[in-house]
């Protein structure tokens, strides 16, 4: 048996046809990590999609890192099957919230095998003390491409997210005056209500149950980052939940 990751599994596009005629439509499929011999489909492109192999895509976080002038180290691989995401931290740019809880800038790059997901690269921040990270779509800027054939061009286009990372300071110490805000703000049940009601209401039932026993909004945000950060099956979905958390409290914070 191979110790191979499948993420890293050799892919291909294979072009669909019915009783002769093809079709613009083609099949993305993985090789098997035990039987070389056999391939499965993970999905179902346009002829014009540009599949990015994994391997490239933890490539070009390195190349990023490299560019950026900061150092990096590995923090997390998520993978389901159809989409992947790599994602480092960068160890010498902190800010520190209070005395003793130093928060990280990070990076992933998100990719997919079914169309499903751009290949796109994000920041986020991660809280050292316990390595949770906070996802934010609202505060750091996010750099997109298409799977088509105009992104061919890809690996030099995407080096531009090292001026992003380079140009992000301004928006770390925004999102560490927030925290701090949020640290300072006690919760009692009223404000916990309000909080629910006007600033996560689309937040699931079961999630938020899991998260509200807490002495501080900050607390708050770190209980519903470590649920979803450190969850031992994750979905998309629980990255997409912990950015909407982040996002909502921090512009509550800034309400205060």
């Amino acid at each position: 048996m191979s110790n191979q990751p499948e993420w890293y599994s050799p892919i291909r596009k294979v072009p669909l046809e019915y009783m002769g005629v093809k079709s613009n439509a083609w099949s993305v499929q993985i090789e098997h990590l035990t039987d070389k011999s056999e391939w499965k489909e993970v999905g179902v492109v346009s002829d014009n999609y540009l599949l990015i192999d994994n391997t490239k895509v933890e490539q070009l976080a390195t190349d990023i890192s490299e560019a950026s002038g900061y150092q990096w180290t590995k923090d997390k691989i998520f993978w389901n099957g159809k989409q992947f995401m790599y994602s480092m931290i960068a160890k010498d740019i902190t800010e520190e919230v209070s005395l003793g809880d130093d928060v990280s800038l990070g990076m992933m790059i998100w990719n997919s095998y079914d169309g499903s997901t751009a290949l796109q690269f994000k920041l986020y921040l991660q809280r050292l003390v316990c390595l949770n990270g906070m996802v934010s779509n609202d505060i750091f800027k996010s750099f997109r491409f298409k799977h088509d054939s105009s992104s061919q061009n890809y690996e030099k286009e995407i080096m531009e997210a090292a001026k992003i990372i380079q140009g992000s300071t301004d928006n770390v110490r925004y999102m560490i005056n927030a925290l701090r805000t949020l640290e300072a703000n006690e919760l009692d049940m009223e404000m916990l209500a309000l909080i629910r009601e006007k600033h996560i209401p689309k937040l699931p039932i079961s999630l938020f149950g899991n998260i509200v026993d807490n002495p501080t909004t900050y607390d708050l945000l770190n209980a519903g980052t470590n649920v979803l950060w450190h969850k031992q099956k994750q979905t998309k979905s629980d990255f997409d939940h912990n950015a909407y958390i982040v996002d909502n409290l921090i512009n509550y914070a800034n309400q205060l």
